[in-house]
């Protein structure tokens, strides 16, 4: 391994935030598929509106001798609703308010898009809120803290508000954080508020000229942690009326009561606030519990891990309180913004069923104010049929359609719901602008309106929301009437767009779609996913014992190590993981063959680079698995996989090559929108394409007795035998021992008076298994979703017991060794040197682990 190489590597920086050239591309309007050669004449210009008359302009030849266009305004349709009526003599657009005609004018455009159109076509909004948000705003948070509100860049130029438009969009968010507003309680802060809020009303005047509002998001309130954008332990002394603590796990946390006037008083100033100086805002997205947002109540949603001590707010529910905290929002918003709506959003990363909090959220559904909305992830929790076996999506998810049966529970209690959901893309992989999977779309839509009451959609997350045949799928199915059948959905879509290839795009849009139904699963695989750059990894011939870098944040080293058992926990067996790769892979090629010899067009060869991109991916990371898995089997099983190894490495630099050029070609390849930066760019995979050539060439003379293989099989004589731990014996203040069967790994603990903490590696790039221990009564929930683990509280010891059987699956040979530490504060087996904390990770550093022989 060339040392200099990965070191330059490693020193190419994250590509400042002016590299990014979309930001000006998007300042141009977007390309016309057809010619323009419609020549029509506006006969009612007075009720055109601004942004329609541009569009209008655009598409179309103004000419009075053309076809007369006529504009009728009916105030018995709603709101955004409009007829378009087109005879061979004339056409009139009919509608109540300006959305309806500027809506009618885009649907005019599509529907004469490369060729010609008589009838009627009546389109009425059943999702009343479809919001989204500008791709490449700053997310305001750590590491680069970045505000879209304090900077001048201009994030909505008139002609990405016009993309957005035609999408049927008619919302964007924007954060804002009640710490940087004024209040009686802190009149220090708030300093820079007034320069944020006249921002905020001069997007959110421009926005309106398209018929979309600007709403605020937040997840509000925030404890007294000291941390990013929260109130500290200084607030809570001079303010104790506002915090409450609780005992969990041992550990004091605070959290903002919502119940004492006190408590109140400040979220309606602060909210207050916000609407009294930008009235014409559409409303507040806040995050309940949870991603910043702690309340009391949040200690009602795990009632098993620790109660609410708050003297205030333990005498109620959650549902109670969760309830009268949107109240308070509710009213403050709507004192100066009558018309706003409030979205309570329940953001719900795990859902496991069976588990309190699901409970507590359905409850809340229950008791949910009638004139507030109820958010909630319309994926999660949803049944994915994989490898034989229910797996559970958790967070977001494009690949699954939902919705899910928990969210439909919350739809027969709430009066008022919305659906939480990813457009374009997900934390699946987010480094492409869209996947075109748009019958996925189709099939959650239909779940949507079949319920009847989902009245609200917010689109994305940070990612998700670039324009695309994605946004507008999901605008088009925010109207009824629903389209009858799939097919009769993505033939009007790609029409426009397509035109005589229409039903052959049709085809690559459901091929790409079974392909991407087959993505696995599993959390650890979108946060740690390697599809968002498995096209940079380095690939390390010989063993790094290095960790995978998550997906959404620059706050870890950027550059992924070797250890990709990460990527996939214990939801998926390398077989597993390896045929799931191979399905995607090879389905997502049938819709290449489809799409490809449809793009004619400089239009429609750039839908094609993005397609492509994907299909580098996929194979990629199909690439990336077979590669450590023949690199492990020759280690321990003695194969000789040098030849293989190479043959991989040789596609992996053609496809790394290939994806360099692609991001020449577009700028938003690469880019992560919550990262705020490119995650792999032509310099970069120009390096890696180097560092697969230096692994190739040592591949050519590869040791099987070099240093580095020797301490990754375990170096004989310093293999610590479960024997050894046959008595009881003292670690730092509480006593463990060891014992091993045909069956169990077993470790029993007492005189528990302090935390322990147990890490277990069943084999080589295997995750690292975090057993925590708090008392003689509790212990880490997080181990009990593993299969395999089971815990034993009896008298005050503690058991665990690891059935071996349970993790053959995820060893590459079954010669691997178990590794393993114990540590407490006070003392550790093997000395601790924690990595960053990571999601699904924790901090466990591998080099900390000790090689156990589990033979009895």
């Amino acid at each position: 391994m060339n040392k200099e190489l990965f070191k330059k590597f490693d020193d190419i920086p994250w590509p400042p935030r002016g590299e990014l050239r979309f930001v000006e591309e998007i300042k141009e309007y977007e390309e016309i598929a057809s010619p323009r050669t419609k020549k029509i004449y506006v006969t009612t210009p007075e009720l055109l509106p601004e942004a329609a008359k541009i569009t209008f302009e655009r598409h179309f030849i103004p000419d009075e001798k053309g076809f007369p266009l006529t504009l009728v305004k009916d105030d018995s349709l709603c709101a955004e609703e409009f007829i378009l009526d087109v005879s061979d003599e004339k056409i009139t657009i009919t509608a109540a308010d300006d959305s309806g005609f500027r809506y009618g004018v885009c649907e005019l455009e599509e529907r004469f898009a490369g060729r010609d159109f008589t009838g009627t076509i009546r389109r009425k909004p059943w999702v009343k809120h479809r919001i989204s948000r500008c791709f490449f705003a700053p997310n305001t948070r750590p590491p680069l803290k970045l505000d879209e509100l304090t900077d001048d860049q201009d994030y909505y130029p008139e002609a990405y508000l016009d993309r957005i438009m035609h999408e049927r969009l008619n919302g964007v968010w924007l954060t804002l954080y009640l710490n940087d507003m004024p209040s009686s309680f802190f009149p220090e802060r708030g300093k820079d508020a007034d320069r944020r809020l006249a921002k905020l009303k001069k997007v959110a005047e421009r926005c309106a000229k398209y018929g979309i509002k600007c709403y605020i998001f937040m997840a509000e309130p925030r404890s007294f942690a000291g941390t990013w954008k929260s109130n500290t332990k200084e607030d809570m002394a001079r303010h104790p009326e506002l915090a409450s603590v609780s005992r969990v796990l041992g550990n004091e946390v605070t959290y903002f009561c919502t119940t004492s006037p006190e408590g109140k008083q400040y979220i309606s100033e602060t909210v207050g606030y916000i609407f009294s100086k930008v009235p014409e805002l559409g409303g507040i997205i806040n995050i309940m519990s949870l991603e910043s947002s702690h309340p009391c109540a949040e200690r009602k949603l795990y009632p098993h891990v620790a109660k609410c001590e708050c003297p205030r707010c333990s005498p109620y529910s959650g549902a109670e309180l969760y309830a009268e905290m949107a109240k308070t929002f509710n009213k403050a918003m709507k004192k100066y913004s009558p018309d706003a709506e409030f979205f309570g959003w329940y953001y719900s990363a795990f859902h496991m069923p069976g588990e309190p909090e699901n409970e507590v959220v359905q409850q809340t559904a229950s008791m949910w104010p009638e004139d507030c909305t109820l958010l909630y992830n319309c994926e999660t929790g949803g049944e994915n049929q994989q490898c034989g076996r229910t797996m559970i999506v958790q967070d977001y998810s494009l690949s699954w359609a939902g919705p899910s049966n928990f969210w439909k529970g919350l739809v027969s209690r709430a009066k008022k719901i919305a659906a939480k959901m990813q457009t374009g893309v997900s934390h699946e992989d987010a480094t492409v602008p869209y996947f075109p999977v748009p019958d996925i779309l189709f099939e959650r839509y239909q779940g949507l309106h079949a319920v009847g009451n989902c009245e609200a959609v917010m689109q994305c997350w940070y990612f998700g929301s670039v324009p695309s045949i994605m946004n507008k799928a999901a605008g088009r199915l925010s109207f009824s009437p629903m389209p009858a059948s799939d097919q009769e959905f993505l033939l009007e879509l790609a029409a426009p767009d397509w035109g005589e290839h229409a039903l052959k795009v049709a085809q690559a849009w459901k091929a790409f779609s079974l392909s991407y139904r087959n993505f696995p699963e599993c959390i650890a695989f979108k946060w740690a996913g390697p599809l968002h750059f498995s096209i940079v990894y380095p690939w390390y011939v010989y063993p790094a014992d290095l960790p995978i870098s998550p997906s959404y944040t620059q706050a870890f080293p950027k550059n992924s190590g070797d250890r990709i058992g990460e990527c996939v926990g214990y939801a998926f067996t390398f077989a597993e993981i390896r045929s799931q790769l191979k399905l995607m892979d090879e389905l997502w090629q049938k819709g290449m063959a489809l799409l490809e010899p449809c793009c004619d067009t400089e239009l429609r060869k750039k839908e094609l680079r993005v397609a492509e991109a994907i299909g580098l991916q996929f194979a990629s990371t199909r690439r990336l698995f077979e590669f450590y898995y023949l690199r492990d089997d020759m280690i321990f099983n003695g194969n000789d996989n040098k030849k293989a190894m190479k043959e991989l490495v040789a596609a992996e630099i053609e496809a790394t090559l290939k994806m360099a050029e692609l991001c020449k070609l577009d700028s938003r390849l690469g880019y992560h929108s919550e990262v705020e930066s490119y995650c792999f760019f032509p310099e970069k995979l120009y390096a890696r394409a180097e560092l697969l050539k230096d692994a190739a060439a040592d591949l050519d003379d590869y040791k099987m007795d070099s240093q580095a293989v020797l301490d990754y099989k375990g170096i004989p004589g310093k293999t610590i035998p479960v024997s050894s731990f046959a008595q009881w014996q003292k670690l730092g203040e509480v006593e463990f021992k060891a014992s091993a069967d045909d069956k169990n790994l077993v470790f029993m603990f007492r005189n528990i008076t302090e935390k322990i903490r147990l890490d277990l590696e069943p084999g080589r790039l295997c995750r690292v298994i975090d057993i925590r221990i708090d008392t003689p009564e509790t212990h880490g929930h997080d181990a009990d979703f593993i299969k395999g683990v089971n815990f034993l509280h009896d008298n005050g010891v503690v058991t665990v017991t690891i059935e071996r059987d349970k993790f053959e699956g995820f060893r590459v040979s079954d010669k691997m060794p178990w590794r393993f530490n114990i540590s407490t504060p006070t003392g550790a087996l093997s000395p601790l040197h924690p990595w960053p904390r990571r999601l699904c990770q924790g901090d466990g550093n591998p080099a900390d682990l000790l090689y156990l022989d589990s033979e009895k």
